[in-house]
């Protein structure tokens, strides 16, 4: 009975330690399309102004303003139009300008940030935009990102980390395999 304790607790040690390798990265819940246009140009004081407008609330600040590529957004699995990328400032909105040419789609979409503060989740069909009918348009075409603050708001969630449920689970397993043997 011993050999088969120790034989449990070693296979235990072994998943845990296999699960407690997988890194995952939780994004949060896609963020809240707001608005979309194409303005006449991209200035701070344009995007700025028009945020203000729609938003109705002359409170809005521009926290920070920084290109951005297609490299900086991540395709969420099984998914064909939403995207994520990790966010500077924690914003309450987020402004996307695309450089989109002569596709018919607008150049600026504004989203609210809910979830995870730290990502901005995008999906396009939430700004009427289908990836997959829209020639020449896709999340290389981004050009900046401008983060805003209004009154921040609390993440929804809280991650529970999976790697000490499993090592738990390990722990109890082998102390019931002890309990029988005595």
């Amino acid at each position: 009975m011993k050999f088969s304790s120790i034989v449990v607790f070693a296979i235990s040690l072994f998943v845990s330690t296999h699960s407690s390798a997988t890194l995952l990265v939780d994004v949060g819940g896609v963020d809240n399309f707001i608005a979309k246009a194409t303005l006449q140009n991209s200035g701070d004081g344009v995007e700025l102004s028009w945020v203000r407008d729609i938003l109705n609330d002359q409170t809005i600040t521009l926290d920070d303003k920084y290109t951005s590529t297609g490299s900086d957004w991540t395709l969420i699995e099984n998914e064909t139009d939403v995207y994520s990328t990790h966010l500077i400032n924690n914003p309450s909105y987020f402004l996307l300008k695309f450089g989109v040419g002569n596709t018919g789609v607008d150049t600026h979409l504004l989203y609210e940030n809910v979830g995870d503060l730290a990502y901005g989740v995008i999906d396009f069909s939430d700004a009427g935009i289908d990836l997959l009918s829209v020639q020449k348009f896709h999340i290389g075409k981004v050009s900046h990102v401008d983060e805003f603050d209004a009154n921040p708001i609390q993440s929804q969630s809280t991650p529970i980390p999976e790697p000490m449920t499993i090592s738990l689970f390990a722990l109890a397993l082998l102390g019931l395999s002890r309990r029988k043997s005595n």
